[in-house]
C-alpha cells in the first residue's frame, strides 16, 4: 500500500507536469521580449546663424507691405480703364464687393479716429523711410539694390495709405453734410 500510494504520487505529479508544461511554453513564448538597446537618437545641433542669413528674414511688416502690394496690384490689374480716376473716395474692388473696412466709416466719431490711425501710421512709415534712406547711404554695394528695391517698396506703400486718409477725409465731409431728404423730412409737421 505504501508503494501503491508512492506509486500514485509519482504518477499524478508527473501528469501535471506533463501537463503544464506546454502551457508553461506557450506563456513565455507569447510574453513579449524587451527590446535589447534601443539606439537614441542623437540631439540635433543648434543652428548658428550668420549675419547674412539673419538679414534674409523677413520681419511681419515686410510680410504685411508684400500682401498689401499684391492686393493694390491684384486691384489695378482687375480695375476697368474708365474707372481709373475715381473720386467717389472709395478703394476700387476686384469683386465688387463693399469698400474696404478703413474707407467706409458709419459716423463721424469712427473716421476721426480712423483719421487719426492714418496719421500715426503714415508718420511711421514716414520715420522708417528716412531711417531706410539713411542705411542705404551707409550700405555696402552688394545691400544697396535690396535696400533700393524696400525703399520704392514702401514708399508705395506710403502713397496707398495717404490715398486711404484722402478717402477718409472725403467719407468724413460726406457724413458731416446732413443729407437732404431727412433734413426736409423732419422740417414738415406731421399730418394727422
Amino acid at each position: 500500500m505504501k508503494n501503491s500510494f508512492v506509486l500514485s504520487a509519482i504518477l499524478t505529479s508527473a501528469a501535471a507536469l506533463g501537463l503544464s508544461a506546454p502551457s508553461f511554453a506557450q506563456s513565455n513564448s507569447q510574453k513579449k521580449t524587451p527590446p535589447a538597446k534601443q539606439a537614441k537618437p542623437a540631439p540635433k545641433a543648434h543652428k548658428v546663424w550668420t549675419d547674412d542669413e539673419v538679414g534674409s528674414l523677413r520681419s511681419p511688416a515686410d510680410a504685411y507691405a508684400e500682401a498689401s502690394e499684391r492686393q493694390n496690384a491684384q486691384a489695378s490689374d482687375t480695375q476697368q480703364p474708365g474707372t481709373a480716376n475715381q473720386t467717389s473716395g472709395s478703394k476700387p474692388q476686384g469683386n465688387g464687393g463693399p469698400p474696404a473696412v478703413l474707407t467706409n466709416p458709419k459716423s463721424l466719431e469712427d473716421a476721426d479716429k480712423m483719421i487719426a490711425w492714418e496719421n500715426r501710421d503714415i508718420a511711421a512709415q514716414e520715420e522708417f523711410l528716412d531711417k531706410l534712406k539713411q542705411q542705404i547711404a551707409e550700405a555696402p554695394a552688394d545691400q544697396k539694390e535690396r535696400l533700393a528695391k524696400l525703399l520704392a517698396q514702401r514708399t508705395q506703400v506710403l502713397a496707398n495709405t495717404r490715398n486711404e486718409l484722402k478717402n477718409l477725409q472725403t467719407k468724413k465731409r460726406e457724413l458731416a453734410k446732413p443729407s437732404a431728404p431727412s433734413v426736409t423730412a423732419s422740417a414738415e409737421p406731421p399730418s394727422n
